[in-house]
C-alpha cells in the first residue's frame, strides 16, 4: 500500500518529521523553494492572512516537483502540504475545513484546540461519512463529497481518494492528518482528555506564542512558565503515543529532538550578508 502522506509514513517508522512553516498563502517563490528543498511537510498560513482558496490551489501546484515524483516512483506527496485554517474550532466553521481539504491538502492545522468537544467537532468536519457497521464508524463524518480537485491533485480516482483520505490514526490506513495546536493554559489543562477521547487528532503542536499572551507574557515565548507548559503538553503526548510538534530555530533542534518532539518546525532563513557588509564598510 502506498502511504500517500509522507508525514504519516515517517511517524509510523518513528522517524522525526521536518516541517517548513509557515509559508504565507500566495507566496509562490517561498512555496517553490520549499518544494525543491528536503522538508517532509510544509504548512501554508491562512490563519492570520491570505484567506483565499484560489491562492491555496495555486500554491499546491507550485509546491509540486515533478523530478521528485519521478525519482520517488510513487504518488507520495513530498513534501506533504498542510494548511493552518483561520477558525478557532469552537466557531464550528465546517465549511472552511471542507474547502481547504477540497483544495488537495494532506492535513490541517487547527488553532486553539482547547477541549474535547472542539476536537470531536473538527474530526467530524474533516471525515467523509462512514458506512454503518465499520469498526471506525464513530465519530460519524460530515465532510461533503466533492470529486474534482482533491482526488486529481492526489493522483487518484474519486473512489480511491475516499478510501485514502480518512483520518489517521483513527483509520490506520488513513492518509489525512489533523494537527491541533494547544496554545493556552485551558488547552494544557485539557490535553490528556483530548488525547484520550479523540483519536482523529493525529498530532499536537505545542504552541508558545499565543500561550505567552494568554499567560500575560505578551509574546515572550521563551519565558520559563511558557516553556514549562510546552513540556507538559509533550509529556501528555508521550503518555498517549501521539506525536508532538513545536517550532524552533536551528540551534534548538538538537534539544527539541532530545526532548522527544517528533515534528520539528523550522523556517528557512533569509540573510542580508551583502547589505550587512556594505553598511559595515560605509560606517552605517
Amino acid at each position: 500500500m502506498v502511504r500517500y502522506n509522507k508525514v504519516i509514513e515517517l511517524l509510523e517508522q518513528d522517524k522525526p518529521v521536518f516541517c517548513s512553516g509557515l509559508v504565507w498563502n500566495g507566496n509562490l517563490d517561498d512555496m517553490t523553494f520549499v518544494g525543491d528543498a528536503d522538508y517532509d511537510m510544509v504548512i501554508v498560513e491562512m490563519e492570520h492572512q491570505g484567506f483565499s482558496f484560489n491562492d491555496l490551489r495555486t500554491m499546491l501546484q507550485f509546491l509540486m516537483n515533478r523530478k521528485k515524483v519521478s525519482d520517488k516512483g510513487s504518488l507520495q506527496a513530498d513534501p506533504a502540504p498542510f494548511v493552518r485554517v483561520p477558525p478557532n474550532f469552537r466557531e464550528r466553521n465546517q465549511w472552511v475545513l471542507k474547502q481547504a481539504l477540497d483544495a488537495g491538502v494532506y492535513g490541517l492545522v487547527l488553532p486553539h484546540l482547547d477541549n474535547v468537544d472542539d476536537a470531536k467537532a473538527a474530526v467530524v468536519a474533516a471525515r467523509y461519512p462512514q458506512v454503518p457497521g465499520v469498526a471506525d464508524f464513530e465519530p460519524a463524518g460530515e465532510r461533503g463529497w466533492w470529486y474534482r480537485i482533491a482526488p486529481r491533485y492526489w493522483g487518484l480516482t474519486p473512489a480511491e481518494y475516499y478510501d485514502a483520505a480518512d483520518l489517521w490514526p483513527l483509520d490506520p490506513d488513513g492518509n489525512m492528518l489533523l494537527v491541533g495546536i494547544i496554545e493556552d493554559p485551558v488547552g494544557v489543562k485539557n490535553v490528556r482528555d483530548i488525547l484520550r477521547e479523540v483519536k482523529g487528532i493525529g498530532a499536537i503542536w505545542a504552541g508558545p506564542g499565543d500561550m505567552s499572551v494568554a499567560m500575560g507574557h505578551k509574546g515572550n515565548a521563551g519565558h520559563p512558565d511558557v516553556q514549562a507548559n510546552l513540556l507538559t503538553i509533550l509529556e501528555a503526548c508521550k503518555e498517549f503515543g501521539v506525536p508532538c510538534a513545536t517550532g524552533c530555530i536551528a540551534e534548538e533542534v538538537p534539544m527539541r529532538l532530545e526532548q522527544g518532539f517528533r515534528i520539528i518546525i523550522t523556517s528557512p532563513e533569509k540573510t542580508t550578508r551583502g547589505l550587512d557588509e556594505g553598511r559595515r564598510i560605509a560606517g552605517r
